[in-house]
């Protein structure tokens, strides 16, 4: 990717095997508690298949690559299930599909593991967002890009799985309309969690508007939302935030 090098993916402390997984814009780290060679290349081809479904989608509709908006598209026939994913959560936030394409594909992604595998644990981080199951209690760093406090605070996430996603509108080459330099957000799902990160990240435009998005950005979805603006942090939700001197997954 041409915005980093994604040195944070050192942080993580060893407790999982990891392996990277690289497909066009897709570029994949994978944790697993139980590794084996044969994961490389499975793993691969199903990232190709999920990226020929989402590519072949747009041939048909580009306005799934390119709309700001939620787009009613439910009624096409054999509907790639990672793009009804993306569709639907998109809805959700009210952003665009694509704004759910990195947490639905580490969703789809973590999901295929666990099944395929029988993997206990697995995490899949695709620049910055991250699909999470884990059985023992886990840290997650926040990286903010220039921000004094990149890569200083976490946040603790239990046994379960969950979806951790980061969206900035200083850091990377995606689009936001919002001058955030994190915008964290824990879901259930990394495909809604993607989202709304995405979307509430397009919400912060200065220090300001921190407290407003804090107010008003918890619902059924979204768990805990933490905002990193220059040197500023805010936090809402059931996560504990963690103070670390080094960060690690």
């Amino acid at each position: 990717m041409i915005e980093t090098d994604r040195f944070y993916r050192s942080w993580h402390n060893g407790r999982l095997t990891g392996f990277t997984v690289s497909y066009k814009e897709t570029d994949l780290w994978i944790g697993v508690d139980v590794f084996n060679k044969s994961m490389l290349d499975v793993t691969y081809d199903f990232v190709v298949k999920l990226r020929e479904e989402i590519e072949s989608f747009i041939d048909i509709n580009p306005a799934f690559l390119t709309s700001f908006e939620p787009l009613n598209l439910h009624d096409n026939p054999n509907m790639p299930e990672v793009v009804d994913e993306m569709l639907v959560t998109s809805t959700v936030a009210s952003v665009g599909p694509m704004a759910a394409v990195a947490g639905a594909i580490a969703q789809e992604v973590g999901k295929f593991l666990l099944d395929k595998f029988h993997c206990k644990e697995v995490i899949v981080e695709n620049g910055g967002d991250i699909f999470i199951k884990n059985t023992e209690p886990i840290t997650t760093a926040i990286y903010a890009g220039n921000s004094p406090l990149s890569g200083k605070i976490g946040l603790e996430i239990p046994p379960g799985v969950h979806g951790v996603c980061t969206s900035s509108g200083t850091v990377g080459h995606s689009f936001s309309f919002g001058k955030a330099d994190a915008v964290t957000i824990v879901c259930d799902s990394a495909s809604i969690s993607d989202a709304f990160a995405t979307a509430y990240c397009n919400k912060v435009k200065g220090e300001e508007d921190i407290e407003k998005v804090l107010k008003s950005g918890l619902n059924e979805y979204v768990q805990t939302i933490v905002i990193v603006y220059k040197d500023k942090v805010g936090i809402a939700g059931k996560h504990k935030i963690k103070l670390i001197e080094e960060s690690s997954s």
